[in-house]
């Protein structure tokens, strides 16, 4: 039995991964400067644009792999409680940027944090969340502390190279799957990999151990990336909390028109204009369909989350953390609660 209370067949719901780690980054970042606590608050979904309480924020899903793995490896979800909280606000830090840098407006359904408190400020409530993240991992005084914190200062370089890489690399321009897989792994895999390596450092497993858990964590990145890509272009903006088309109109890489567009060079030609009209970025939708693109992008994206499993299950979890990780995976992909 868990310290948190959880028996070995029922590790985390979400309630419970909540319970754990919320009240963790709530003390976190209301010792920030008040300004920038506030900003981090209403993007964590703490507070509303007022400063008044809410109840909105996103699904905590690196502190439920991490605190699942953790269970999987003969740790307590309780023992790597402070490194999980510490992941999510690495993972929120680069929502706020993205957000900036993509000039997308909404977050959750929601105004984003740059929208309501300016670029400026906003910029550095990401920086805040960075480096509150990473002084939480070194400050920690458990076992495989500089190994933890090695791998957090990892996965934030490589985080930051796939926003560079994904900032200025265009697909129709020379860019293929190599470059597209690269920027994923970095961007998207690098903190799904620190969430799933952690505990097995802080464990002492050996090297075989973290290489399953490392290929888990880099195929389910790639796996996600790529059915989101799907939802950009096709999914339900009350699902995804934001307006569909937004990667095709700023020309992001995305794998469904890389799919499609060596077979239309229709498509190819719309791809490489500047419009980002409605009609355009239908038409661009409409010849990625017709050309196989998003039938392709799903059978890749459940070859990755197959290939994912695959190494999960030569990382040598305990049963119960397994199944629970199997679930986990299903549910970062396909969004479902």
């Amino acid at each position: 039995m868990s310290t948190l209370g959880i028996s070995p067949t029922a590790l985390l719901s979400p309630g419970m991964v909540r319970s754990a780690v919320l009240p963790v980054v709530r003390q976190q970042v209301s010792a920030l400067e008040p300004t920038l606590a506030r900003i981090c608050s209403y993007h964590l979904g703490f507070v509303d644009e007022r400063g008044e309480p809410s109840s909105t924020g996103g699904k905590l899903t690196r502190a439920a792999l991490m605190m699942a793995a953790a269970e999987g490896v003969g740790l307590r979800a309780q023992d790597v409680r402070s490194q999980a909280a510490a992941l999510e606000l690495l993972h929120n830090s680069t929502l706020i940027h993205d957000d900036i840098i993509d000039a997308d407006e909404l977050r959750r359904g929601r105004p984003a944090a740059w929208k309501v408190f300016g670029t400026s400020l906003a910029i550095l409530a990401g920086d805040a969340l960075q480096g509150l993240a990473l002084q939480m991992v070194v400050d920690d005084p458990g076992p495989g502390r500089a190994e933890i914190s090695s791998a957090f200062a990892e996965a934030t370089r490589l985080v930051l190279a796939g926003q560079s890489r994904e900032f200025t690399v265009r697909l129709g321009t020379g860019a293929d799957v190599v470059v597209y897989d690269r920027i994923v792994e970095e961007k998207t895999s690098a903190l799904l990999e620190c969430a799933l390596v952690t505990p097995a450092l802080r464990a002492g497993k050996p090297e075989h151990v973290l290489a399953a858990l490392r290929g888990a964590g880099r195929h389910l990145g790639l796996a996600f990336q790529i059915f989101n890509d799907v939802e950009d272009i096709w999914g339900d903006p009350a699902v995804t909390g934001k307006p569909v088309r937004g990667d095709i109109a700023r020309r992001n890489p995305s794998f469904p028109v890389l799919a499609g567009i060596a077979a239309s060079e229709r498509l190819r030609s719309l791809w490489q204009a500047d419009d980002t009209s409605v009609a355009h970025l239908q038409e661009i939708a409409d010849l990625v369909e017709e050309s196989g693109g998003r039938r392709t992008a799903l059978q890749v994206s459940r070859d990755h989350h197959d290939t994912a499993l695959r190494h999960l299950g030569r990382a040598e979890l305990t049963p119960a953390a397994h199944a629970e990780l199997t679930v986990l995976f299903d549910r970062i992909i396909n969004r479902t609660a």
